[in-house]
């Protein structure tokens, strides 16, 4: 994972330089996500074998140390090959015939130096017969390393299932059509970046230097500049979470994948500047899994969108005054934790039941699919939105065979929903579900 070089520098026979706390949260996730995408994948207890690739784009020396120096942290590297190593072995508790998570690795550093210490560590670690097999290290930028990858995950037998761990310390490494490009290529892709959205945003004026910028990242066509010079004289918050909107949709539709999380860490320190932790990839369910993750991390994450059902991108329709304020939440902070669930909730439930009344009969995987990127909910929190309406009668769900649901955690993904044809008194106007 490359960081700023007066910073995060490793050199063969000195300290590793120390994690900082955000870092840990980080990792945290990382792990997490490894563990349960397999956990996942291999549920099937009769599946041999999966395989998988792991491609690190800012791989770093591989180990940290502690503040004081006293211990050492595993950096990405060393936790993407242990954790999958540990859960293989997981796999195969009490089984004679075994189970293989077939996985090759991409280590990709750019800095010599870190590179040289990386290549060490992994050395004194593992047989040197993995070295050119399964482990790939490779000294170089990731943009241009990429193809190369990208090439040799399409050779692999066995399909194409790949994370792409990419911990840019800026936000102009890792660009809209590279993103494009694995989502396109690697059926199977999943990409896990960071990005320094308010260094952005703090460079970002309706001049030449910054359309330059943000066309070179592929995003620029998704910025409306003449309305967001009219939010200049807002409140600082309501312009940051405008730009933030119109970065988010950028990024997103240039990237082509269809499901996303993107929320925030704060690191702590001598700078409050913040950036986005985004995952990005094809499958709902994957979707659901980090943001599992998330609200299990609830002290270290955060949104500045709708507390429930948000937007993305700036629409000045919504905005007569240049301010958003009536019209969208903007500016204000939402941390993952009990208040932020409620109030989730709440909103879910109030939004979604009468659309769920008014529109024809769903699917509650194409449910998922249309808004659950556009939501901090889990899930089985929508479940839990949706469940007043089913116990009450309003809406209906039945499974693909006919059977009735009638709570909202029996949904499963193939259930139909629909309207009743009569409403209870509950559904009135003024009676909201929010008040069971």
């Amino acid at each position: 994972m490359v960081k700023r070089a007066d910073k995060y520098r490793w050199e063969i026979g000195t300290l590793p330089p120390p994690i900082d706390p955000h870092s840990l949260v980080k990792h945290k996730i990382v792990r997490g996500y490894l563990e349960r995408y397999i956990q996942v994948l291999m549920s099937n207890y009769n599946m041999e074998k999966l395989t998988l690739s792991i491609v690190d784009g800012f791989a770093g020396g591989g180990e940290y140390s502690s503040e004081d120096g006293s211990q050492f942290h595993e950096g990405s590297p060393l936790i993407v090959l242990t954790t999958i190593a540990a859960k293989e072995a997981e796999l195969n508790v009490g089984r004679s015939k075994p189970r293989k998570v077939d996985a090759k690795y991409y280590f990709v550093e750019k800095i010599k130096s870190n590179f040289n210490y990386l290549d060490q560590l992994l050395r004194a670690r593992f047989p040197s017969s993995r070295f050119g097999s399964d482990i790939e290290l490779l000294n170089g930028a990731f943009q241009d390393k990429a193809n190369g990858i990208i090439a040799d995950i399409q050779r692999r037998a066995g399909g194409e299932r790949a994370i792409f761990l990419l911990d840019q310390y800026a936000y102009d490494q890792v660009t809209g059509p590279m993103l494009k490009s694995i989502f396109s290529r690697v059926k199977g892709a999943e990409v896990i970046l960071t990005f320094a959205v308010d260094s952005l945003i703090s460079f970002l004026a309706d001049n030449e230097a910054s359309r330059a910028k943000l066309a070179q990242m592929g995003m620029d066509a998704h910025i409306d500049w003449v309305a967001l010079e009219a939010l200049r004289s807002a409140p600082p918050a309501t312009w940051r979470a405008a730009i933030q909107r119109n970065l988010a949709k950028g990024l997103i539709e240039a990237s082509g994948a269809k499901n996303f999380t993107i929320f925030y860490i704060t690191p702590m320190g001598n700078t409050s500047w913040t950036y986005w932790f985004i995952h990005l990839s094809n499958s709902a369910k994957a979707r659901d899994v980090m943001m599992e993750l998330h609200w299990q991390s609830a002290n270290h994450f955060s949104h500045y969108l709708e507390p429930d059902i948000f937007t993305l991108g700036y629409q000045a329709n919504l905005d007569r005054n240049a301010t958003m304020q009536d019209a969208l939440e903007l500016g204000e902070s939402h941390q993952f934790d009990a208040l932020a669930a409620s109030r989730c909730k709440t909103g879910l439930t109030e939004r979604l039941v009468p659309a769920i009344y008014g529109g024809k009969p769903t699917q509650f995987s194409q449910l998922l699919d249309s808004m659950g990127s556009l939501t901090p909910a889990t899930a089985d929190m929508i479940r839990d939105a949706i469940d007043p309406a089913i116990r009450c009668g309003d809406i209906l769900v039945r499974s693909t065979d006919g059977v009735k649901r009638t709570k909202g955690h029996s949904v499963k993904v193939g259930d139909i929903l629909e309207r009743s044809p009569q409403m209870s008194l509950i559904s009135l106007p003024g009676m909201g579900y929010s008040q069971l």
